[in-house]
C-alpha cells in the first residue's frame, strides 16, 4: 500500500495534468468561439447584403414590369390600327375586283 505522501505526490501529478488539460480545453474552446463569433459578423453581413440585393431586384422588377406593361399597351394599339388597315385594304381589294369586273375586256 503506498504511503500517504506517495499518494499525496500522485494526487498533485494528478491535478497538475488535470489543470494543463483544463486550460487547454479552455484556450480551445476560447479558440473556437472566436472563430464562430467572426463567421456569425460575417454571416449577418452578408445577410444585410442580401436583403439590400433583394430590394434592389424587387425595385428593378417593378421597373421592368412598368415598361412591359407599356410596350404591351403600345404593341395593343399598333394591333389595332393594323387591324384597321387590313379592314380597309380589304374593302378596297373589294371594290378594285368590283371596278375590274365592270371593266370591258381587252380585244
Amino acid at each position: 500500500m503506498p504511503t500517504s505522501e506517495e499518494r499525496l505526490t500522485t494526487l498533485e501529478q494528478s491535478f497538475t495534468t488535470l489543470q494543463r488539460d483544463v486550460a487547454k480545453s479552455i484556450r480551445e474552446v476560447n479558440e473556437n468561439s472566436t472563430i464562430l463569433l467572426g463567421l456569425v459578423q460575417t454571416l449577418t453581413q452578408e445577410s444585410k447584403q442580401t436583403g439590400l440585393r433583394m430590394e434592389m431586384l424587387k425595385i428593378r422588377l417593378d421597373q421592368l414590369e412598368t415598361k412591359f406593361d407599356a410596350h404591351t399597351a403600345l404593341l395593343n394599339e399598333h394591333t389595332t390600327l393594323l387591324n384597321e388597315h387590313t379592314g380597309r385594304f380589304d374593302h378596297i381589294d373589294t371594290l378594285l375586283a368590283q371596278i375590274l369586273a365592270r371593266l370591258p375586256e381587252k380585244p
